[in-house]
């Protein structure tokens, strides 16, 4: 059977497929528009997420990204390095150190945002104001639900 015929004969993609699909595309053009920046976008996005919740750990923002805590510390460290963000030892607990942006950190997540709300205000204007907020609503209620799911709890 030819393989055109063996795609036109499967069912539909599925929805992680679709969302993966979205999500690569969206992830190249970001690293396109964060390029001028020398972030990748996990790094913008971790900064981005330190600038709303200023004071989280390695291990909060390992747990948010869904990466292991050796990974988050070698990004924050490279981050640090840079003098985009500082780590500093919690009062109660001095292996734990806290995480916030410098001020060079600070305007980079200004300026980069700018860019990449510009992005997305490009990429999603087909589906229309109303749509758009119902489709971000379903996008906080799905993360929050994959969130407080270990990711090893399929049944």
């Amino acid at each position: 059977m030819p393989s055109h015929e063996i795609l036109s004969s499967t069912s539909t993609p599925s929805t992680i497929y679709l969302a993966s699909q979205v999500h690569y595309a969206l992830r190249t053009r970001a690293e396109v528009v964060l390029k001028p920046y020398a972030v990748t976008g996990l790094q913008f996005t971790v900064l981005s997420v330190v600038a709303r919740h200023n004071g989280l750990s390695s291990a909060d923002l390992s747990r948010r990204f869904y990466v292991t805590p050796q990974a988050m510390g070698q990004l924050l460290a490279g981050l640090e390095h840079r003098a985009l963000l500082k780590r500093v030892e919690d009062a109660k607990n001095r292996r734990v150190l806290r995480i916030s942006l410098t001020p060079a950190g600070r305007k980079l997540v200004k300026a980069g945002t700018a860019e990449i709300r510009k992005l997305e205000a490009k990429a999603l204007a087909s589906l229309g104001e109303g749509p758009l907020q119902e489709f971000r609503s379903m996008l906080h209620t799905l993360m929050w639900t994959l969130r407080e799911e270990p990711a090893g709890d399929q049944s």
